[in-house]
C-alpha cells in the first residue's frame, strides 16, 4: 500500500474512533441576514472546545470555526454567521457537524445534517413525482401540476435513451417574479437569468404564473435538465462546455430562431469548437454564437451517429479524456474538423430548413385539416354540376 493509502486508512480510522456524542444540532437562519448553528448536549459533558464545520458540494474541504466558549453554557453552544458580510448561494445544500473536547482529552462529534439553504423570504409549496420534487410560491396548483408533469415527461424522454435512473431527488425552484429571483442572488453576489446546479441537485426556473409562463417552462426545464442528467451520468466530470449546452439546447425540441440567426452572421473572433472545450465567453456578442455553434455540432452529431454516438461521446468524457481527444476516439476526426462539418451541413440546406424539419409533423397536420373543407366545398360544387344538365333538360322538353 502507497503512502497516500496508508495515510487515507489513518484518516479513517481516526475519525471512526471519535465517539458519538450525544446532542442535537439545529441551523435556523434569516435568508441573507445571518445564519444560527446551534449544538445541545443531551448530558453535561465538561467542554473545553468546540469545533464547526460546514461544506457544500463543491468544497473540498470543509469549513472549520473554533467557537469559542466564553460564559456560554455548556450543554448548549451556539455559532452565527453574517450572510450580509459572508454570504452564501442560495439553494445550497449545507452539511454541518460539531466535535468537542472534554477536560480528559477526548474527542466526540455529532452526526452530520444536512440542510438546503432555501430563500424563505417566500413561502414555499411543494409536489413531487418520483424523483422530482417542484417548489413554488405563486400561482395555482394546476399550474404547478402541469410544470411537474412536464419535468416528468422530459425527464423519461431525454433519460430514458442514456439508461438513466435516479433515486436522489431532483428539486425544482419555480420562481413566479423575475425581481424576486435576481435579489435573491445579488444577495450573494451573484446573477441568475435561471440556472441549474448539478450537484447541488437543484434546479431554479423563471417564468410567470400564467399559461405564457407555461411556454417557458416547455423549453426551460428539458434544458435544465439534461445538466442534471449529463452530469450524473459523467460522474461529475467536467464536460466540454459545447456538449453540455449543445445537448442541452437540442432537447429544448424546436430550434430557437435567435440561434438560427446567429449561425447567419460572421464568425467572431474566440468563437470556435476548441475555444469551447472550457467555459462560455460572457461577452453578449459572442454568446449567442458560442451556444448557435454549440446546438449545431451536437446536432449534426446526433444526426450522423444517433443517440448512441452522443453516449459514447458522454462516456469518454466521463473516463476523464480530453476535449480533442474524446471527439477523435469516438468520432474519428479532430475539432476543427468536426466544426466544418457540422456548418456544412447547416449551409447545405435552404435557410429556415432547419425549422421546417423540426416543424414539419405539425405542418402536416395543420395542411390535412385545412384540407377537409376544401374537400368538402369540391364535393358540393361537383354535385351542383352534376344535377344542372338533368335540370336545363327539363326546360327544354317542356
Amino acid at each position: 500500500m502507497g503512502l497516500l493509502g496508508l495515510l487515507t486508512l489513518f484518516s479513517l480510522k481516526a475519525e471512526a474512533q471519535i465517539p458519538p456524542l450525544p446532542a442535537r444540532v439545529e441551523l435556523d437562519y434569516t435568508f441573507g441576514q445571518r445564519m444560527r448553528f446551534t449544538l445541545e448536549m443531551e448530558s453535561p459533558l465538561p467542554i473545553v472546545e468546540a469545533i464547526l464545520y460546514y461544506a457544500l458540494p463543491d468544497m473540498e474541504i470543509p469549513q472549520r470555526v473554533r467557537v469559542a466558549l466564553g460564559s456560554q453554557a455548556p450543554s448548549r453552544i451556539t455559532y452565527e454567521r453574517d450572510l450580509r458580510r459572508e454570504p452564501l448561494p442560495p439553494f445550497a445544500p449545507l452539511t454541518f457537524w460539531w466535535e468537542v473536547q472534554d477536560r480528559d482529552g477526548n474527542w466526540w462529534s455529532t452526526e452530520r445534517r444536512t440542510v438546503r439553504y432555501l430563500d424563505n423570504r417566500v413561502a414555499w409549496r411543494t409536489i413531487s413525482t418520483g424523483p422530482l420534487r417542484l417548489h413554488w410560491h405563486a400561482g395555482d396548483p394546476g399550474l404547478a401540476r402541469s410544470a411537474l408533469e412536464l419535468a416528468r415527461q422530459s425527464l423519461a424522454r431525454i433519460g430514458g435513451p442514456l439508461g438513466y435512473r435516479t433515486a436522489e431527488p431532483i428539486e425544482l425552484f419555480w420562481y413566479t417574479d423575475r425581481e424576486l429571483a435576481r435579489a435573491a442572488f445579488r444577495m450573494a453576489g451573484l446573477e441568475i437569468g435561471g440556472e441549474v446546479r448539478p450537484r447541488w441537485r437543484a434546479v431554479i426556473l423563471i417564468a410567470s404564473a400564467d399559461g405564457a409562463g407555461l411556454e417557458i417552462l416547455r423549453r426551460l426545464i428539458p434544458h435544465e435538465l439534461t445538466h442534471v442528467i449529463l452530469d450524473d451520468l459523467a460522474g461529475g466530470r467536467p464536460l466540454p462546455a459545447w456538449l453540455d449546452e449543445g445537448w442541452a439546447l437540442l432537447n429544448e425540441g424546436w430550434p430557437d430562431p435567435a440561434l438560427l440567426r446567429a449561425l447567419q452572421e460572421p464568425r467572431l473572433e474566440g468563437v470556435s469548437l476548441a475555444t469551447l472545450c472550457g467555459d462560455f465567453p460572457s461577452d453578449p456578442l459572442r454568446a449567442p454564437q458560442a451556444y448557435a455553434l454549440s446546438w449545431a455540432v451536437v446536432r449534426y452529431i446526433q444526426d450522423r451517429e444517433g443517440i448512441g454516438g452522443l453516449r459514447r461521446l458522454l462516456e469518454a468524457y466521463a473516463e476523464g479524456v480530453s476535449c480533442e481527444n474524446g471527439v477523435r476516439r469516438i468520432l474519428g476526426r479532430s475539432l476543427a474538423r468536426l466544426e466544418s462539418e457540422a456548418e456544412a451541413a447547416l449551409q447545405a440546406q435552404p435557410p429556415g430548413w432547419s425549422v421546417v424539419e423540426s416543424l414539419g409533423p405539425w405542418i402536416l397536420l395543420f395542411f390535412l385539416l385545412s384540407l377537409g373543407p376544401v374537400l368538402l366545398a369540391f364535393n358540393q360544387r361537383s354535385h351542383v354540376r352534376t344535377r344542372q344538365p338533368s335540370l336545363t333538360g327539363r326546360r327544354e322538353s317542356a
